[in-house]
């Protein structure tokens, strides 16, 4: 599912800061522990493994994670894969895009597809209503060795980036293997996107060391009056225009 800070100092990035108490909503065993859904002042949020995950005051950086590709996606209709439902922002980003052909989300926690399905409002009926919407309950890992060369976009918000692991598989997301399997689902031309809550050299160097063209793009959430500002990756398969803070493997450390 779709993760928010699990690290040291995570409190201060995606939080549920707020003196007033929440109230439980549901709590369940999902397949990687415990899963809470509570409400605050309004906001919806999801606790895992009394960690917190993600609320509705996340909604910029989780559609940030479709957003953020826009200038350097190829022309033509768009096929798209996004890991991780959360909230559902970013499948209504996805949506919301006029070139979209199909978005699939893969969601490995069968209850937050049921959360979002009852909790979503306009955006659950909106999704459900779209034939070009699907969501599958599988590991994004699993969907994209499936489909080689299947998608124009791939956009993972699967975990809390990629140092700070809630759920340990994740990790496969984030080293070479993973990068060379977003690589490998992706048509010629095509973007992945990897939320992340900072920037990390090594991956950056990492991603650069497969793919032409890589950019860190910012985006900032508005929690309780405080600007908390994320990193999305997008990393192209070919090499496209500039824009964003553009990396190239010699240019970052080790």
């Amino acid at each position: 599912m779709s993760s928010r800070r699990g690290s040291p100092g995570a409190g201060e990035i995606r939080r549920a800061a707020s003196d007033n108490a929440p109230r439980e909503l549901e709590r369940t065993r999902g397949r990687s522990g415990e899963l809470v859904l509570r409400a605050r002042n309004g906001r919806l949020e999801v606790i895992s493994n009394g960690t917190f995950l993600i609320s509705t005051d996340n909604e910029a950086s989780s559609r940030a994670l479709v957003s953020a590709a826009l200038p350097w996606l190829p022309a033509g209709p768009l096929c798209i894969l996004i890991g991780g439902l959360g909230l559902g922002f970013a499948l209504d980003e996805a949506l919301a895009l006029e070139r979209a052909a199909s978005v699939t989300v893969a969601e490995l926690e069968p209850v937050v597809a049921s959360w979002f399905a009852h909790y979503g409002g306009q955006r659950a009926r909106r999704a459900s209503a779209d034939r070009r919407a699907r969501i599958v309950i599988e590991d994004v890992c699993d969907v994209m060795r499936s489909a080689p060369e299947a998608f124009d976009m791939i956009c993972l918000d699967t975990d809390n980036g990629p140092q700070w692991l809630m759920r340990e598989p994740n990790a496969a997301l984030y080293d070479d293997e993973g990068i060379a399997l977003a690589f490998s689902a992706l048509k010629a031309g095509g973007l992945v996107v990897f939320w992340s809550p900072e920037r990390y050299p090594r991956f950056e160097a990492a991603l650069a060391a497969r793919f032409p063209s890589v950019r860190a793009i910012g985006a900032v959430d508005v929690v309780d009056g405080r600007e908390l500002e994320y990193t999305m990756y997008v990393a192209a398969k070919v090499g496209s225009p500039g824009g964003g803070s553009r990396l190239k493997a010699d240019d970052l450390p080790e």
